[in-house]
């Protein structure tokens, strides 16, 4: 039987020792070489840092020579190192590489299946399962996404907390704790979190910039309704203008037929002062009306302006108040109806 201390021996010692006492018997060699060289010169200063009891030390320079180059006696020699601190999931997985290349007739593959059966029955396994349909996303474990290939199938990890997190789209991360002890077998079926529910984004408050352009009040009936007084008054003004105008005419008018007629106004047919006469009927109609619609109209401003309500009590009289033109014989106006 090959006991610990034997296999302590043989890794640290007695499988190395003739290439120990060559490297060091040898010329150093520098360390700025070659990856292979610099590896091999970690390698033999790491075996003899623990020869000489730095078994940290030793270690530390073990791991970086394998990760320069690896070779059978090194990933032995590591395995060994992983094993003494408690990651035997670690020591089990180098003693396996070790073993692949070399030669099954080799004395050290004998230790090498040795430790490889008494360490997998000591590893405990995880499962990860994903369910089918799930939204697709990403699972990790202990912060290492696993790829499809690690999924469904057993995983050796160390014993201890294992942490898995599953991410999806649009769905929050879930996350998965499990503790396992030496030779514990477990699985995991990893779920995705909850959707996540969207956040209403409150709006802003309105702007109390006081140069914000503030939009006009809209016109009151009682304004409505003064603004018809004027309107309307207007066009009076304008009737009191034109009747001005023709009554400036008719006197004109007057005067040349005085000149051409007799004191008792006839005339002689066939004289200015007669066709003046004759042409004056239609001047005389356009006088009166101009003096009507003037009148009219200035008394229906007056009366709207003076008249117009305030409040809502004004607004339904005032949208009922409607003015149109009046022509009477002799004469003209404008008519007002509505309720005042």
């Amino acid at each position: 039987m090959i006991t610990s201390n034997a296999l302590r021996r043989g890794f640290f010692g007695g499988v190395t020792a003739a290439l120990l006492h060559s490297a060091l018997a040898s010329s150093p060699v520098a360390a700025d070489e070659d990856p292979k060289a610099r590896a091999q010169k970690l390698f033999f200063e790491g075996l003899a840092d623990i020869e000489a009891g730095h078994k940290q030390a030793g270690c530390t320079k073990l791991r970086e020579s394998l990760s320069l180059f690896a070779t059978p006696n090194t990933l032995f020699n590591v395995a060994r190192c992983d094993e003494d601190e408690g990651r035997i999931a670690a020591a089990l997985e180098y003693w396996q590489r070790g073993l692949s290349l070399i030669d099954a007739k080799d004395p050290r593959a004998k230790v090498a299946k040795a430790r490889i059966d008494a360490l997998d029955t000591r590893v405990p396994r995880l499962r990860v399962l994903s369910p089918e349909g799930q939204v697709s996303g990403a699972i990790s474990l202990d912060g290492k996404d696993l790829g499809p290939s690690k999924l469904e199938a057993p995983l050796r990890v160390e014993p201890g907390k294992h942490v898995i997190v599953v991410r999806a789209p649009g769905r929050e991360d879930k996350r998965y704790e499990v503790d396992l002890a030496e030779k514990e077998r477990t699985e995991v079926v990893a779920e995705p979190g909850p959707e996540v529910v969207p956040v209403d984004v409150p709006k802003p408050p309105p702007s109390t910039n006081s140069s914000a352009q503030v939009p006009p009040p809209s016109p009151t009936p009682a304004s409505g309704r003064r603004t018809a007084g004027f309107v309307v008054g207007g066009v009076g003004l304008l009737g009191i203008v034109a009747a001005g105008i023709t009554g400036g005419m008719l006197v004109a008018r007057d005067a040349q037929i005085m000149n051409d007629c007799d004191e008792n106004g006839v005339c002689v047919k066939g004289s200015d002062g007669y066709a003046l006469s004759q042409a004056s009927g239609p001047l005389l109609v356009g006088n009166a009306v101009a003096w009507g619609v003037g009148i009219a109209g200035i008394g229906a401003g007056l009366a709207l302006v003076l008249t117009a309500p305030s409040g809502k009590a004004g607004e339904a009289r005032g949208r009922e108040a409607s003015i149109a033109p009046l022509a009477v014989q002799g004469g003209g106006g404008l008519r007002i109806s509505g309720r005042f």
